[in-house]
């Protein structure tokens, strides 16, 4: 509150000095006009003989304009103070208002405070009596439990008692195992063999990673039914990536162009059973990767991090974390194929977006996708609708890094899913639009190519894994 005082005197005293200095200055200027006023007057009156010639007549003239124009000026001048002190003292009043306010304010706390003080106190006070009330329960003595006072067993009922407590054990015993059969529960042998089994996977090193694993207990997805989702345990415990099952299929990958494009000629495909994930890899997953390895986190580029896809990995950086998904759970992450890559995004359709063939309004993130995001940032993964398959935003937002080697219009490219690794691998092929990309880049058919070590505020990833 003094301090609160001080300031109110200090601001107070400002605010007078300044009303003081505008009152003088308003008072020179008035005393100014005036002056100018009388000069001008003297002039007006002056008998015309007095101006001997033309030339001090048009002197004279000049010199009244000036003296005119002057008294204007300070006219204005003093209208313009007299303006800035009435606007001073608006927001001296508005100050006061406030401060007044403040004052009140500060006045409730006090009395809420004094409150809280004076409520603490009546539980202090409640506290120790409950503590002498429990002293005095202490000290009062407890009776005694009464004494029972049995006769002399006969001899010939030792032996019987004996019997009997053997016989009841032996059928609770047997009751607890008719109990345990009936209820479908393991016997102990049984839960000691169930417990021996729940040992965690061996964790593969990276030459471990090509080896095949068991197939997965989770049934595949199918279009039209409810996406499976399968989630491994990392090594500490927590979930990795929500992986779709697919159990794949036929399709016809590309598209027939006359104009040559590389995604033409369309072609029959056959991708086996696999895994891929739900949405891109977010800077959650990828920071927690990166602190495990030592790696310098890429930027957010300001939009945040969290839930957005990462951006701004390069190839290498988006396969090394698919190796350390691995190592973490002892199953093969990769990266997915082009192929695996489109059938997953087409989820069963055929036309250029699985909702349709246009692009439609507000349905993703791209330059000319009607959103909030469009053209500005990534937004943060499962915004959208997920497609048929359970897989949310493969077309547009970020653009995704797959495994293959780029080749024009598909040559030399495997037709049974894999990816292309031979030859001139120069260029990787990336798939989906992005966020700063037209809608027709986003087409589940358009690719792209970047060298492996390209690093862009709109290329990302997502990961696959073997079944």
């Amino acid at each position: 509150m003094a301090e609160q005082s001080d300031s109110q005197i200090y601001s107070d005293a400002e605010s007078e000095l300044l009303r003081k200095t505008l009152e003088q200055l308003r008072q020179e200027a008035e005393e100014e006009v005036k002056r100018l006023s009388a000069r001008l007057g003297e002039h007006d009156l002056a008998p015309s003989s007095q101006v001997a010639t033309a030339t001090e007549r048009l002197a004279l003239q000049q010199e009244m304009l000036l003296i005119q124009q002057s008294l204007d000026a300070k006219e204005q001048a003093l209208d313009h103070i007299t303006e800035e002190c009435r606007r001073l003292e608006d927001a001296l009043e508005d100050k006061h208002l406030a401060l007044e306010g403040l004052k009140k304010e500060i006045d409730r706390k006090d009395q809420s405070i004094r409150e809280a003080h004076t409520e603490i106190e009546r539980l202090r006070q409640e506290l120790l009596e409950a503590s002498r009330t429990a002293d005095q329960r202490e000290m009062t003595p407890t009776p005694s439990a009464p004494v029972i006072v049995r006769g002399k067993t006969p001899r010939w009922l030792v032996p019987t008692t004996g019997l009997l407590v053997v016989l009841l054990s032996v059928s609770a015993v047997a009751n607890l195992y008719l109990m345990s059969e009936r209820a479908g529960a393991p016997r102990p042998q049984q839960g000691i063999e169930a417990v021996a089994t729940q040992v965690e996977p061996p964790v593969p090193n990276e030459s471990l990673v090509s080896d095949p694993e068991p197939e997965s207990s989770e049934p595949p997805a199918e279009a039209g039914q409810p996406p499976r989702i399968h989630q491994d345990r990392l090594r500490d415990g927590t979930p990795g990536p929500a992986m779709v099952v697919l159990a794949g299929g036929s399709f016809r990958m590309g598209h027939n162009s006359l104009g040559g494009e590389d995604y033409s000629p369309a072609r029959s495909v056959r991708v086996g059973p696999f895994m891929i994930a739900a949405h891109e890899v977010t800077f959650l997953e990828y920071d927690r990767f990166a602190r495990a390895t030592g790696r310098e986190p890429p930027s957010d580029q300001g939009w945040g991090r969290g839930t957005r896809p990462v951006v701004g990995v390069s190839w290498e950086e988006a396969r090394d974390y698919a190796v350390w998904l691995a190592q973490q759970t002892g199953r093969r992450y990769r990266l997915p194929s082009e192929s695996e890559w489109e059938f997953a995004a087409r989820a069963g359709t055929t036309t250029p977006f699985w909702w349709g063939q246009n692009a439609g309004s507000n349905r993703t993130v791209c330059f000319d996708c009607g959103s909030q995001w469009d053209n500005r940032s990534t937004a943060p993964v499962m915004s959208f609708p997920a497609n048929p398959f359970g897989l949310y935003e493969t077309a547009g937002n970020a653009m995704e890094w797959v495994a293959d080697c780029y080749r024009a219009r598909y040559q030399s490219a495997p037709d049974d899913g894999r990816a292309l690794l031979a030859g001139d691998c120069s260029n990787r092929v990336a798939r989906g639009g992005a966020f700063n990309k037209p809608a027709d880049s986003m087409r589940a058919f358009v690719r792209a190519r970047f060298a492996p070590d390209t690093k862009l505020n709109m290329l990302g990833f997502r990961v696959a894994r073997d079944p």
